[in-house]
């Protein structure tokens, strides 16, 4: 595996940082850091690639309650005919969610077998890196900023690519999730996972993201759709309170 070494902070850029613990996984040993400005933690040593290039053949649909969050997000605040970008789409599930809407969508995803599914099932893909230059009405990056080796500078092509009045949407896991203090097991199998995972965000990562290019965040809810998403009950009732103890589900208005 391929490895390269962070010499900056991908939040705050600063190049001073703590070594916060190693982690074993994938037969390598990952370090994983602080930085001493903004306390943003991350792993000092990722992969040069994070992409999944899983084989096509091992993929299916994984349709989760957000992917029906994110549409109804965007149809509540979107007219007909705007156009949605997602960064990072991976197979496709909000694409396909929205096939029927009066919107226009389009996902980057370069990892190979994903987006090649995607594309099988109809969802407009293109296989390659967002590097800006599409402008959209609205922009989703769901579950992208921790695999990722400048996760700020993602946010700001995006946002340099949202039209005025436009939506931008940021969901990521939550380095001080309530299931990683109280569930070892859970750390260790969601939390500390590099090379999947390079970048762990508090609600103070997020936020000083957002501010660095000019947006301020907004929770919004992640309400169950239907009795059987119990599970979700106390992640709804939390993010619907103001509390960040999940993940982070987050948006701005350009």
């Amino acid at each position: 595996m391929e490895r390269t070494e962070r010499d900056h902070c991908p939040v705050c850029e600063h190049v001073s940082f703590t070594t916060s613990l190693s982690v074993h996984r994938a037969a390598e040993d990952f370090h994983i850091v602080t930085c001493t400005a903004c306390g943003h933690v991350f792993v000092a040593d990722p992969p040069a690639d994070t992409a999944n290039h899983i084989d096509i053949n091992r993929i299916d649909w994984a349709f989760r309650p957000r992917h029906h969050q994110i549409r109804r997000l965007i149809l509540s605040q979107l007219k007909p005919g705007a156009s949605v970008l997602e960064i990072g789409c991976g197979r496709g599930e909000v694409g396909y969610l929205m096939r029927n809407d009066p919107l226009t969508y389009v996902g980057y995803e370069p990892a190979r077998g994903l987006s090649d599914f995607g594309i099988r099932e109809g969802v407009p893909i293109l296989r390659q890196v967002y590097q800006g230059g599409r402008r959209a009405d609205a922009i989703v990056i769901d579950n992208v900023l921790e695999h990722v080796a400048e996760p700020r500078k993602l946010v700001e092509i995006a946002a340099g690519s949202l039209n005025p009045g436009g939506l931008m949407i940021v969901i990521t896991p939550n380095v001080h999730d309530i299931r990683a203090v109280l569930s070892r097991s859970w750390r260790n199998r969601h939390l500390w996972i590099p090379p999947d995972h390079i970048n762990f965000f508090s609600a103070k990562d997020i936020n000083l993201i957002f501010r660095s290019v000019g947006l301020n965040s907004r929770r919004f809810r992640f309400s169950p759709l239907r009795l059987s998403d119990y599970r979700f009950f106390p992640r709804a009732i939390a993010e619907t309170m103001g509390l960040s103890i999940f993940g982070h589900n987050v948006y701005a208005i350009g």
